[in-house]
């Protein structure tokens, strides 16, 4: 009879969820070591990740690894990670990497060493690179057969050899391309080749390709190829000029899942039969006529994906509930409430309900939560609300969440704190339990609700609010009753966006009002240096220098740098004062600069201010290389007055 072990150690491979995975690597050391050992597939949050060794030293057997950074302005590089790839990673054939800096070097690296492993690539809504990077990747990653490169922000380079050559030459590989994505459903500009060089790729790739998704893909370029291609299945991009004929264009009879870019007036070439196989569609075409997305709507019964970028409100809506009894997923961009009930009455399978409403209603959540008990994402943008007699919406909130028991991410965006209470968000909290994802825009009325919420959401690993009037205090004592959190994301629409993780979350509220003042210092003194430039031009690049007799890791000077110059390039430093009797000081440093008043500007160019507190209130100490004592305290033209008396007595 075979030993419990030998059973797990046949059993554990096969468990592919992550969570499930983590829980069993928990039971005992012999587990620990055979998950180890057989886990292929690993998704790392950078924000609170192991160093690229250790997650390394752990699981030296990875197959597919995802790199997740932050979805925020502050994104960080990805080089040390493709360093730790290019030389340990040997068994990698998948590499996803998501809200990351790449640079060119860093893609030459990666196809350098492991392109000849990777089977897989995907960048999404990465950007620091340009072509140079991609033609780096279709030379040396030559066994590659999914490249998927969506939401990018490319560097326009000028010594970029030739628009378009790198997809020329990921085509004319010997391993043909089955998966090819370069997808910004925003942007269309800067897209780095052109309709022919499509056109080239699906002819070369016309017996491997199937799947192929690009922003806008004329069908007068690629409509030949397209054609020819035996095996396509999924064709997301697909544009149709008005001026031109199509009368001898037909899809292929393998496609499955079709995305519409544009669509003349009264241009419907499509076969019934290609509508009635066809499981997901995408109607992006803002200039489509109602009668012509009706016509799709009333002819694909077997849909299970739909995403409507504009059209037919709660005409299309009523059709959707009629004619896709399908649907699983479904994305749509204009609407009220009243189509909203259609949906939910109609698509009782539906798992993904993302949806645009110009007014929501109480009803409309309860019959969500009555009618939908697969649902697992809910987004909704409630643009405004005419009828105000139906608000809050917090009795609809804690219906639909009773019934939506397996509701996994949450967000509600509204226009007004009139849409949920705080006493909404204690509802989200108590009937919340499976929550791992939620995010809000102008939601609650105090930091009551937010402390409501804290007492429930169990499950919670990441919030996002937006507008909300929640003091940071708040925000902080949140992250610390939900054990299970590790992102808290904040954009009060007045301060620079606060981002916390697990890791930098040892701020308490003590801590949080102890930096208080300084945060106060560092805005006089950055408000202060900023008079001193002439005309308030030249500013390129502020440093702020924190003098302390702590070390860094006591007091996170991070709050202090997102106070300080607002929309300005900053460089941060901290000096460690070994000397008790020298006091705690900032000093905010702007370079290259030109000022009214010559004895504030250094001899390389730059203006420094210096300051510390006395007795809790914010005074400045030096002005350029002159010591003074003024209090910052009140209109900064009087305390500059104040500073120019001061300096102009000593230098008489």
């Amino acid at each position: 009879m075979a030993s419990i072990d030998t059973v797990f150690n046949c059993v554990i491979p096969y468990i592919q969820n992550g969570d499930d995975r983590n829980s069993v690597s928990l039971v005992c050391r012999k587990w620990y070591k055979i998950d180890c050992l057989t886990r292929k597939q690993v998704t790392v949050h950078e924000p609170y990740a192991p160093t690229p060794s250790r997650l390394f030293k752990r699981f030296p057997f990875i197959e597919s690894l995802t790199l997740k950074g932050q979805k925020s302005s502050n994104r960080v590089d990805v080089t040390r990670w493709i360093r730790e790839i290019s030389v340990k990673f040997k068994c990698l054939k998948s590499l996803r990497i998501r809200f990351f800096v790449i640079r060119d070097s860093d893609l030459e690296l990666l196809a350098e060493k492991r392109g000849k492993d990777l089977r897989s690539l995907k960048l999404y809504e990465c950007g620091g690179f340009t072509e140079n990077g991609l033609m780096c990747v279709a030379k040396y990653c030559s066994e590659l057969k999914e490249l998927c490169l969506d939401e990018l922000q490319l560097v326009v380079g000028d010594e970029v050899e030739e628009r378009g050559k790198w997809l020329r030459v990921l085509a004319l590989r010997k391993t043909a391309i089955e998966k090819f994505s370069f997808y910004n459903r925003y942007n269309a500009v800067n897209t780095p080749f052109g309709q022919e060089d499509v056109a080239f790729l699906v002819e070369k790739c016309r017996e491997s390709l199937v799947s192929l998704r690009v922003r806008i893909c004329g069908i007068d370029a690629v409509g030949a190829a397209i054609r020819d291609a035996v095996k396509l299945q999924e064709f997301f991009g697909a544009f149709f000029n008005k001026d031109d004929e199509y009368n001898g264009f037909t899809f292929p009879l393998t496609i499955h899942r079709l995305g519409l870019s544009d669509l003349p007036q009264g241009l419907v070439p499509f076969d019934i039969s290609l509508l009635n196989q066809l499981r997901e569609l995408e109607l992006r075409s803002k200039n489509m006529r109602e009668d012509c997305q009706c016509f799709f709507l009333q002819r694909c019964p077997n849909l299970e994906v739909l995403h409507m970028e504009d059209g037919c409100a709660d005409t299309g809506l009523r059709l959707i509930s009629q004619f896709c009894k399908k649907l699983r997923k479904l994305t749509v961009r204009s609407g009220t409430h009243v189509g909203l009930i259609a949906v939910a009455q109609g698509c009782p399978n539906l798992e993904y309900l993302d949806a645009l409403l110009t007014d929501i209603s109480n009803e409309a959540l309860e019959c969500i939560g009555s009618s939908l008990k697969n649902l697992r994402v809910f987004c909704t943008f409630v643009a405004q609300n005419e009828d105000k007699s139906d608000l809050p919406l917090d009795n609809g909130i804690r219906a639909m969440l009773m019934g939506c028991t397996k509701l996994e991410r949450l967000s509600i965006h509204c226009v007004d704190a009139s849409h949920v209470t705080d006493v909404g968000l204690g509802f989200i909290g108590k009937y919340g339990v499976n929550l791992r994802f939620l995010s809000l825009t102008a939601i609650g009325e105090s930091d009551e609700g937010l402390s409501e919420l804290s007492k429930g959401c169990p499950k919670l690993r990441k919030l996002e609010m937006k507008y909300c009037p929640f003091s940071d205090e708040a925000v902080i004592n949140f992250g610390f009753n939900i054990h299970s959190l590790r992102y808290i994301w904040v954009d009060s629409g007045k301060d620079i966006p606060l981002g916390l993780t697990r890791l930098n979350l040892d701020w308490t509220a003590q801590l949080l009002a102890q930096l208080k003042p300084y945060v106060r210092l560092a805005q006089r003194l950055d408000r202060l240096a900023e008079e001193f430039v002439a005309g308030g031009t030249g500013l390129k690049s502020v440093k702020v220098t924190c003098s302390s007799i702590r070390e860094l890791g006591y007091n996170n000077t991070q709050l202090l740098r997102s106070m300080v110059a607002k929309g300005i390039r900053l460089s941060e430093e901290q000096v460690i004062l070994y000397e008790s009797s020298k006091k705690q000081a900032i000093e905010v440093q702007i370079a290259d600069v030109e000022s009214r008043f010559k004895g504030a500007i250094s001899e390389s160019g730059d203006i420094k201010v210096e300051g510390t507190l006395k007795n809790g209130v914010s005074h400045l100490t030096k002005v350029g290389a002159l010591e003074v004592d003024v209090s910052l305290e009140g209109n900064i033209n009087m305390v500059i007055s104040r500073v120019l008396e001061q300096c102009f007595v000593r230098l008489w």
